[in-house]
């Protein structure tokens, strides 16, 4: 401090104090300020530096880049099998389980014996026959490559018998009936296309090399136009499984992002959206796929008019207004919650791995009360009422630690993000305990929405509105299929072969898969 400015200083000591205590305060201030900055600077930089070289793990693959992860698939998948192996406990430590896992039961057995000559079973002696004592049995898998057929209907026509009475008309013997009229492939080639793109993410463009090694020249156009002629075909489905979920007590809804190319009014890079939305009907689920060009909260007040239950969803806003109606009660996600907790600790947060611990322990007992649920070892009043009272401590304390750490952390950084989101969610997430098919979180949605993601990563886009329709359509019946437990290839040619027989629409509507089950067909 230079002369001048002290000379300019009061000789009052209370004046003087008062000048030093506000300095004190602005020192403060701006150290804190810069501790912040340096701290978001330090997060920013490990966040990056995650990206760029931290271990494969911690990689997320971006939803554009595709192309350097499909070439490093089977190692990618090589390596995770090998992290997956049974481990068998035994004292003092885990040991692992070595050696495949048995061949399903419900796999065709073909059996192939062998026997040894009458020359090797002749006893060198007395030249009488060894008995048989026994056999080894040994089985392997054997693979069939796919092979193209041609069925060829012959369909004989019958004249008048030739007597002078008679008057009859020419008649035909029936050909087979078709799922979609006039296409050249049968419904189980139809039900092929449509699981190899809608289950094992297989775009158009690759079965047409494939048909094409088969001498069968087909466009991927062709497989397209096949697609969006079965989905229309699946309205009365659709529109069924609509109203069927409403009648739900639970509800869980997701999005995600879907590239049209030639949707009206948006360009070809513009992001599109697929809702997802899961219920149950009678306790077996239904998942409906629902294609929309916007994110607006217009979409769910639209599908959820006149539904009265709960609704769970992660925190995008969107979702805040129809949860508000009469009759609605809007359920958080515990899981999204976590989520911004990782991130932080990820960045150096010690005290949020305290909050992960918390939910940690919650979700132990949750796995244990839901396990002896389903084993018929509790009842669903005694689940419920014993859910609320071991869980309901739990997510108080949780509720007082978070408010405890509010404010603690700017809410800039990650640790103050994570705690502003959870308690701007907390009310939301403690109606899980209500209802015995709530859980803590909307996972259940997340895993059925993940198809049509890892489709994504292969197929890209849809070209037209029409397609993006079909594919939702598509969707629904198959990951509905898949949760009932049906195999989706041959429920498809179920539905296929049986639905054009169906004489009414109330006998169409009971080949849902909800409304079957795998072993009816």
């Amino acid at each position: 401090m230079d002369t001048a400015t002290l000379e300019h200083l009061p000789d009052d000591v209370v004046a003087l104090k008062d000048i030093i205590g506000t300095l004190v305060v602005q020192h403060h201030n701006e150290v804190g300020a810069l501790q912040r900055e340096a701290l978001s600077w330090k997060e920013k930089y490990e966040s990056l530096r995650r990206h760029f070289f931290g271990s494969s793990s911690e990689k997320k693959h971006k939803e554009e880049s595709t192309q350097g992860w499909l070439f490093n698939e089977a190692e990618t998948y090589a390596q995770e099998s090998c992290k997956q192996e049974d481990k068998t406990a035994v004292k003092a430590h885990e040991r692992v389980k070595r050696g495949p896992k048995p061949i399903p039961k419900d796999i065709p057995r073909v059996d192939i014996v062998s026997e040894c000559s009458l020359e090797e079973r002749t006893c060198p002696h007395c030249g009488g026959l060894r008995p048989e004592i026994g056999q080894e049995v040994r089985e392997e898998l054997e693979i069939i490559p796919q092979k193209v057929i041609v069925n060829r209907y012959i369909m004989k026509k019958y004249g008048p018998c030739g007597c002078k009475d008679c008057q009859s008309p020419v008649i035909q013997a029936s050909g087979p009936v078709k799922f979609i009229p006039g296409s050249r492939f049968s419904n189980n080639s139809l039900a092929f296309f449509l699981s190899s793109k809608f289950v094992d993410a297989e775009p158009f463009y690759r079965m047409e090399k494939i048909l094409a090694r088969f001498g069968i020249e087909t466009p991927r156009a062709t497989l397209c136009a096949l697609a969006i002629r079965a989905g229309r075909g699946l309205g009365d489905f659709i529109e069924a499984m609509k109203e069927d979920i409403k009648a739900s007590h639970v509800l869980l809804m997701d999005e995600t992002v879907v590239q049209v190319l030639h949707e009206r009014n948006s360009s070809p890079q513009s992001k599109h959206f697929m809702w997802v939305t899961e219920g149950f009907s009678e306790g077996k689920p239904i998942i409906f796929f629902h294609y929309h060009p916007s994110r607006s909260k217009e979409i769910p007040l639209r599908l959820l008019k006149d539904y009265e239950g709960y609704l769970q969803t992660d925190g995008y806003s969107g979702y805040d207004e129809a949860g508000s109606f009469p009759g609605i009660t809007h359920v958080g996600c515990l899981a999204h919650v976590r989520r911004k907790f990782i991130d932080a600790q990820k960045l150096g947060s010690k005290e949020a791995s305290i909050f992960i611990s918390m939910i940690a322990e919650l979700y132990e007992k949750e796995t244990t009360l839901r396990r002896e649920y389903k084993e018929g070892l509790l009842t669903t009043e005694h689940f419920l009422t014993l859910r609320r009272k071991e869980q309901a401590p739990k997510l108080t304390a949780m509720h007082a630690w978070l408010m405890a750490h509010a404010g603690v952390s700017p809410p800039t950084l990650a640790f103050g993000k994570a705690v502003s989101y959870a308690l701007s969610q907390w009310e939301k997430i403690t109606h899980y305990l209500d209802h015995e098919l709530l859980t803590p979180d909307t996972n259940r949605v997340e895993n059925a929405i993940r198809p049509f993601v890892i489709g994504r990563k292969n197929w890209l886009f849809s070209n037209t509105p029409l397609g993006a329709h079909a594919s939702a359509s598509i969707y629904s019946i198959i990951e509905t299929a898949k949760a009932n437990g049906h195999e989706p290839y041959h429920y498809l040619c179920y539905l296929f072969n049986e639905l054009p027989k169906a004489k009414s629409l109330e006998g169409k509507l009971q080949l849902l898969p909800y409304r079957i089950g795998p072993t009816d067909y």
